[in-house]
């Protein structure tokens, strides 16, 4: 007897193949999910585009395990060189958007990685194809119509000689198509933040340019002039270009040749720098454009990790283990934090349109601190629980957690923690545990605390062993009872872990953190697991 077909095409449709689209892809497809992804492009983007990604996403492409080849294909952040006016070859300040930090036992990837999208996506792309996931391009969404339990999608296929129309059933459809796309119009989304008139829009794009380092980030100018901006990326010799200020826009881009101009001419209005100076002439004569250019009215922003967010919850609800009010803290826990992420870059942006070629203003260029993202937080989340210190109504609301202080709550990232080794041997760390495909119970077992570890194992045993793993850990010098219910028992040989999570060694105290990464409680016995997962478990009786 055949089995009985499925009442959709795909659980999962996903409108648009930029990292934001791949990453969801990837996440689901490692948590059994079947998808589809489409993008209305021929293939896949091109040139640099957004290229730091911040320790914080790196810290979750390492639980994708993509770290390694993003570090790799990558490079470390370049130091800038600004250089001064009139003469444009003396060097008036070198500086790190993000000065170089040494790495904790609590924060192991402290530094901005350089990497250009294209080369990014094509990680992604591979292994999505690995995991039998390929992207459908010139496939573009002309219409969806919504239905209590699925979403009905038209799609067109572009061919050679015709286009192809389809419909498509999916359970679920997740628009990663941008902020123009038809997803945000037809449901009628506003987009937020701030859109520049024609005084602050960029041109950006990719040129080859030679006799130049491409160990720096190379800048002249400022705004009120004409800025230029050349850095170095990860293939010798080709530079990615910003250039703003006075110049013709429409004219520079619409013509590859009338930008090589643009950037010896007009740049050469300003200071003599590309006008055949010293050793420094071949870079004028050897300017030319490698990839297209393009306006840009809006600041660019790196790519922000809301897909780790949406995914794992999505996987719940998918899965019949979360009810579909479990989506809506999505947007109660990442609102905040973007509107503050607007907040600060329209600032940053804000404060490079006043920069002056005098040195004034360079600060403008920092990307460090809590742009690392690293603080980043949803302390206020209904879906979270403190039993250490509880979150107050009234408390203001601090994303970024600039005033986070040393104590890990519930709603923050979660530290890593080296040094730490299983019974059975060898030596692991929290981040090679930590996995986007479950929720990862931390038991700090302490000394005095055998018989309530016990009773939170065997509570543990009620939910689903895909969904849940835990981990008992014993201080240094501790001397264990044989605990079979465990998944992995180990000994925190460096009192990295139970110092970054502020334990005792004598009371048992527990800490769930999230399949994104985020602890989502702290508490201290079977009652609290059991009330956290009450509000993420939500249709097990447990």
């Amino acid at each position: 007897m055949s089995p009985a077909p499925e009442p959709f095409d795909v659980p999962v449709l996903i409108v648009g193949a930029g990292p934001v689209g791949l990453v969801l892809a990837l996440t689901l497809i490692k948590n059994g999910i079947k998808v589809r992804i489409v993008e209305k492009e021929a293939g896949t983007h091109k040139g640099q585009r957004g290229t730091g990604i911040m320790p914080r996403s790196l810290e979750l492409y390492q639980y994708l395990g993509l770290l390694p080849e993003i570090l790799k294909r990558g490079r470390p952040l370049l130091p800038s060189l600004v250089y001064k006016l009139p003469g444009g070859t003396e060097i008036m300040k070198e500086f790190y958007l993000a000065e170089p930090k040494e790495t904790t036992p609590s924060t192991p990837i402290i530094n901005i990685r350089s990497l250009g999208q294209d080369r990014l996506e094509k990680l992604l792309h591979e292994r999505l194809e690995k995991l039998g996931c390929r992207v459908e391009f010139k496939t573009t969404m002309t219409s969806f119509s919504q239905f209590d339990d699925h979403v009905e999608v038209q799609l067109v296929k572009s061919g050679i000689d015709q286009d192809v129309t389809e419909t498509v059933q999916c359970k679920w459809m997740v628009g990663a198509d941008g902020a123009k796309g038809i997803i945000r119009k037809q449901l009628g989304l506003e987009f937020s933040g701030e859109t520049r008139g024609v005084e602050e829009r960029f041109v950006s794009g990719d040129l080859e340019v030679k006799n130049l380092s491409d160990e720096h980030w190379h800048v002249w100018g400022d705004p009120s002039t004409i800025l230029v901006s050349l850095r170095g990326t990860e293939t010798p010799g080709i530079f990615h270009l910003i250039m703003g200020g006075q110049i013709e826009f429409d004219k520079v881009v619409s013509d590859r040749e009338e930008l090589a101009k643009a950037v010896k001419a007009d740049a050469c209005h300003v200071h003599p720098f590309f006008g055949a100076q010293g050793s420094n002439s071949g870079v004028q004569d050897a300017v030319r454009p490698f990839m297209p250019c393009t306006i840009d009215e809006r600041a660019p922003h790196t790519v922000r990790p809301t897909q780790f967010n949406l995914a794992w919850k999505l996987v719940l609800v998918e899965k019949g283990l979360a009810a579909p009010t479990l989506l809506a803290s999505y947007t109660a826990e990442r609102v905040p934090v973007i509107a503050e992420v607007l907040r600060r870059t329209t600032n940053i942006h804000d404060k490079t349109q006043v920069m002056g070629n005098d040195g004034r203003g360079l600060d403008a260029w920092d990307r460090g601190g809590s742009l690392k993202m690293l603080g980043i937080n949803y302390r206020w989340s209904s879906i979270v629980l403190d039993e250490r210190n509880p979150y107050m109504a009234e408390a203001p609301q601090d994303p970024y957690g600039v005033e986070a202080g040393d104590m890990v709550r519930a709603g923050d990232r979660a530290p890593d923690a080296p040094g730490l080794v299983p019974i059975e041997g060898g030596e692991t760390s929290l981040f090679k545990i930590f996995g986007p495909t479950c929720h990862t119970v931390l038991l700090f077992a302490g000394n005095d605390s055998a018989e309530e570890v016990r009773r939170v194992l065997t509570k543990l045993k009620g939910y689903p062993e895909d969904a849940v793993r835990s981990v008992v850990i014993y201080p240094r010098g501790a001397l264990p009872e044989v605990i079979d219910d465990a998944d992995l028992v180990v000994f925190d040989s460096e009192q990295h872990a139970y110092v970054g999570y502020c334990c005792s060694d004598d009371d048992l105290t527990i800490a769930i953190v999230r399949p994104d990464g985020i602890v989502g409680g702290i508490v201290f016995g079977a009652p609290g697991l059991r009330r956290y997962f009450r509000a993420v478990f939500s249709t097990l009786s447990v």
